[in-house]
């Protein structure tokens, strides 16, 4: 599934039933304007969770990354899709 995901640019569609399994919520509560926390209920357990299968997912690096700026769903997809269209961008990205 990983290749799939770098080929088709699906990171919505792969992302969104990540975040519902890692958070344990229903899929329909994951949408790009839904916090992670206030919303979702993730706790620093999950955060990471998501990230190391995120990275696995798309074949990314979060580690790294400035994330303090990523608070809901959309701002992880828009993450993991500048990591995956720039070369180098885990060490090179200001959000």
């Amino acid at each position: 599934m990983e290749a799939e995901c770098r080929d088709t640019g699906g990171v919505w569609e792969a992302l969104r039933p990540l975040c519902a399994q890692v958070m344990s919520v229903p899929q329909e509560a994951v949408v790009p304007q839904a916090r992670l926390v206030a919303d979702l209920g993730a706790d620093s357990l999950d955060i990471t969770e998501l990230e190391a299968a995120s990275e696995e997912l798309f074949g990314v690096t979060l580690r790294g990354t400035d994330k303090s700026a990523v608070a809901t769903v959309g701002d992880v997809a828009e993450l993991i899709e500048r990591l995956r269209g720039t070369p180098d961008a885990h060490s090179t990205l200001a959000r």
